[in-house]
């Protein structure tokens, strides 16, 4: 009887990501990492590979939990991008071999391939051989040159074989990066971006009629593009972009006498068009401030949740308009913990900050998954040359 077997990584049972969920969903560790490996065994069950389909109730009669801590465990990987909202295990590909059936046929290839080549060298190694009887005579020290053709004459018939197969295995490599790139939260990152432009600019035309913005080929074409090249691959950035269109009348066609609205694709049309809509060329003074941001890549997620939690407790409107143009600069290690560096615009900005929204977001920290521990914010006001 065949048995099918899919693989446990390396430092699954201590993986930090695992660690996190645990913290977020308040379960043991070893809750999650059952819960998990249940996930990993259908996920390897059903066709195609790297889909789940399981039963949280199942899953808590045969791990013995109770069907609540199952559901909060599944909620939590999902919000770690362990798994997506369409049941696929995210990066199947890279944990896992693929099927038996598949692996056996690479085998039988790899030994043909392997039987392949030891024939031709020995046909190089009996033609030396017949190269040295018949030269004996005359040369007797043609013998290693004729080993060192036949040698070099078989390194060049594999030569291209193996060339071809590093440059097909490179591509392939180069397709799946390429692929995790366009990926934000399980969601291709060209939708994503049509949804944003869809909310901050398509619902406010004038002349939409409730009609959202499509993906086509050249679309995608220029946001792919745009993507990379003037967004650095931060959703941030994009919205921020389509804020500023959003606040443009000229842009969503509400100045009279000019029957014009933008589209998706004039603002994406090229690099300089983008650089325009940046400088405010099309807003007629109405720029909107830009968001909070982090310039630490390792607590720049952090920094969004921690923003998100003082917007439900002190209002989206407050503070954006407070937090606005203030960045998270430095991080300083001390031996309880990171203390971040809070850059204000402004003096007045800064003291109003640290009087009356502080405390809650240093509260707001310790309530934030994170990497390191966070032990507090401190403020600065930004330096400005002259």
């Amino acid at each position: 009887m065949s048995m099918e077997w899919y693989r446990a990584y390396h430092g699954m049972p201590h993986d930090p990501k695992l660690q996190v969920v645990a913290k977020r969903c308040n379960q043991p560790m070893a809750f999650v990492v059952a819960v998990w490996v249940c996930i990993l065994d259908a996920a390897s069950q059903h066709d195609p590979r790297g889909i789940i389909e399981i039963d949280p109730e199942e899953v808590a009669v045969i791990q013995g939990m109770e069907m609540d801590v199952v559901e909060s465990i599944l909620d939590a990987l999902k919000s770690k991008n362990l798994i997506d909202d369409e049941g696929n295990v995210m990066n199947w590909h890279k944990r896992q071999h693929t099927t038996s059936t598949e692996r056996s046929k690479k085998s039988r290839e790899k030994k043909k391939e392997g039987a392949t080549g030891g024939n031709i060298k020995q046909r190089g190694a009996t033609a030396g051989s017949a190269g040295r009887r018949k030269n004996s005579k005359r040369d007797p020290d043609t013998d290693t040159e004729a080993d060192s053709d036949a040698e070099e004459n078989t390194d060049t018939d594999s030569d291209p074989k193996k060339d071809s197969n590093k440059k097909n295995r490179e591509r392939e490599e180069k397709k799946e990066s390429e692929k995790e790139k366009q990926q934000i939260g399980g969601k291709d990152v060209l939708e994503q971006m049509l949804d944003i432009w869809n909310t901050e600019v398509q619902s406010k035309l004038t002349n939409g009629n409730g009609q959202k913005a499509i993906l086509t080929e050249k679309r995608k074409e220029l946001l792919a593009a745009r993507w990379v090249d003037e967004f650095a691959e931060d959703i941030r950035a994009w919205r921020y972009f389509c804020e500023i269109i959003g606040k443009s009348d000229f842009c969503l066609g509400k100045i009279e006498g000019k029957d014009w609205t933008i589209d998706l694709t004039w603002a994406t049309q090229s690099s300089d068009r983008v650089a325009k809509i940046l400088e405010g060329g099309f807003s007629g003074g109405k720029h909107p401030s830009k968001p909070p941001s982090c310039s630490i890549p390792e607590f720049a997620d952090a920094w969004d949740e921690v923003i998100k939690r003082m917007a439900h407790h002190h209002g989206p409107a407050a503070i954006r308009s407070w937090f606005s143009n203030s960045i998270i600069t430095t991080a300083a290690d001390t031996p309880d913990g990171v203390m971040l560096t809070l850059e204000c615009p402004r003096e007045f900005v800064r003291g109003w900050i640290e009087k009356n929204y502080l405390t809650d977001l240093n509260h707001c920290w310790d309530e934030v998954v994170c990497s390191r521990p966070v032990i507090g914010v401190e403020l600065k006001t930004k330096e400005v040359t002259s």
